[in-house]
């Protein structure tokens, strides 16, 4: 139930995101809302759109729906805010700056992950009115690396390098 919320919530931030990414090429993102998923026991972060072969095109070539189930949407805040809270701070100050001196790499790492597996549909569509019969784009290689490990590495890490910068300085001399 929070996944669902949190999704929805998030979805307007998804949906700038992925037509800042379709600027450019030949395609009209229509929606990205959450709606039930094509089980129906689960709810799915969805990107309706309409591809064209070129930008001149009057009419769309393809609609193609992008889906992220919201359990894989709230990954990156949970594990994010979980590490960049818990890390210890000598001071509530400190702990402030942290807070603040995160809100702009979540956001780029919510670009960097559930925005950007938003848009390999499109990509796709895109080839294949190309004419390439089997198309593994770069935006597929993306959403494979961050399917294997790879979102969670990212969250991870960047949590880390927030930590670690607003951290209390030390001497080390004595």
């Amino acid at each position: 139930m929070l996944a669902q919320a949190y999704s929805a919530l998030a979805a307007p931030y998804y949906a700038a995101v992925d037509r800042l990414i379709a600027t450019g090429h030949p395609w009209a993102i229509t929606s990205v809302a959450v709606k039930p998923g094509q089980s129906k026991l689960t709810a799915e972060l969805q990107l309706q759109a309409f591809v064209r072969r070129s930008s001149e095109d009057p009419r769309p070539s393809a609609r193609v729906v992008g889906r992220v189930q919201v359990g894989e949407v709230v990954e990156t805040p949970v594990v994010f805010w979980t590490v960049v809270l818990m890390w210890p701070a000598a001071c509530i100050r400190r702990r402030l700056l942290r807070v603040l001196a995160a809100i702009p790499i979540f956001l780029a790492l919510e670009a960097a992950t559930t925005a950007a597996q938003l848009v390999v549909p499109m990509a796709q569509a895109s080839a294949i009115l190309a004419g390439d019969s089997n198309p593994l784009t770069p935006w597929d290689r993306w959403s494979r690396f961050l399917e294997a490990g790879g979102q969670f590495v990212m969250v991870l890490c960047g949590a880390i390098i927030v930590c670690s910068f607003t951290r209390s300085r030390t001497s080390l001399s004595r």
